[in-house]
């Protein structure tokens, strides 16, 4: 009997663990049981859909996925966007279908692949180059796609830098440069307290951050589910703030993320990403920043941790050249989120 010619179509759920179920077809980082309840806290927060491209010949197949999603009427978010053989006409078909809908919602952008939550799924698509082995939040993809999504009118909106290696040792001849008189470093005795410096977090970023380093929409609402990751995985050592001793006004702080994807041969967690550093414009080039990592990692030493991977946006030149030659890591990843201006 002839096989019938295939014919793709879409169809759009809403219902979450019909979601969670269609996920793996966008990235090939593991979607594990124990993930759920921090991915379905995102989809819920943002009222996530999914976009199922249908092949359909003798049979009906799930042949690709988007996730899509938002939190105001301007920005229409995408992530999770696969297909099964990476065939063009299939990319193609979904892409169309991505930007169809933000038409008929009368969206006015669309950006991603924002995968969420991105403290483990990440952003991007990878440029061709890239180290692909298993790290948390570093998408891996052929470069089919992102040529794909610009041959139909997306554009770069933001380059992300990976910076990796073991870190090294900051010398105390490096540090005696700098007078610390004046602040003192601080984790919070428990998870309680890390909640308690949510404001505080989300101040120093708002006030900080150039605005294409900030890529995360509406952190605020999931920064509770962040930390709840951060404690399954992590410890409280990787949240760490500084602060002035003469008014305790917190002017700087350092959170990390960790790599549940690598384990030494004692089957101990040894890698972990810097989520954000951030310090007050005015204590800059006072070495708060060099303090702050060189805290976080002496006692990341002591927990076994060696390896970083270090997000930083492209045009952040002074964190590129800090990262390169005062930490000595290398350039390992580029990832590229795309914006479509209907």
């Amino acid at each position: 009997m002839k096989k019938r010619e295939s014919q793709l179509s879409i169809r759009i759920i809403s219902d979450i663990h019909k979601i969670l179920k269609y996920l793996q077809l966008g990235t090939i980082i593991p979607i594990w049981p124990e993930f759920n309840k921090y991915i379905e806290y995102d989809l819920n927060h943002f009222h996530g859909k999914s976009i199922l491209l249908i092949e359909t010949a003798d049979r009906e197949n799930i042949a690709g996925h988007i996730l899509i999603f938002n939190y105001n009427r301007e920005t229409l978010y995408f992530g999770f966007f696969g297909v099964i053989d990476d065939g063009k006409e299939k990319i193609e078909f979904l892409i169309k279908a991505l930007i169809n809908y933000a038409q008929e919602n009368d969206f006015k952008l669309i950006r991603g692949p924002i995968n969420i939550p991105i403290i483990i799924y990440g952003w991007g698509f990878m440029e061709e180059g890239s180290l692909t082995d298993l790290f948390i939040g570093k998408p891996v993809n052929p470069p089919i796609y992102q040529k794909m999504f610009i041959q139909n009118g997306f554009y770069i909106k933001t380059k992300e830098l990976s910076w990796e290696g073991d870190f090294k040792k900051i010398s105390t001849e490096k540090m005696n440069k700098f007078d610390f008189s004046e602040f003192e470093l601080l984790h919070p005795k428990d998870w309680d307290e890390v909640i308690k410096y949510k404001n505080v977090f989300l101040e120093l970023n708002a006030r900080n951050l150039a605005p294409e380093s900030v890529l995360t929409p509406d952190i605020g609402s999931l920064f509770e589910n962040y930390v709840d990751f951060i404690k399954r995985y992590g410890d409280l050592f990787m949240f760490l703030f500084a602060k002035l001793k003469k008014t305790s006004e917190i002017i700087g702080c350092m959170i990390c993320i960790p790599n549940p994807f690598r384990k030494d041969d004692q089957g101990n967690y040894d890698s972990f990403t810097p989520f954000s550093i951030v310090v007050d414009k005015e204590y800059r080039q006072k070495g708060i920043s060099l303090l702050l990592v060189k805290t976080m990692a002496d006692q990341a030493r002591e927990r076994h941790i060696r390896y970083s991977s270090v997000p930083v946006e492209s045009r952040q030149k002074l964190s590129i050249f800090l990262v390169k030659a005062k930490a000595g890591l290398f350039h390992a990843r580029t990832h590229l989120i795309l914006e479509y201006t209907l």
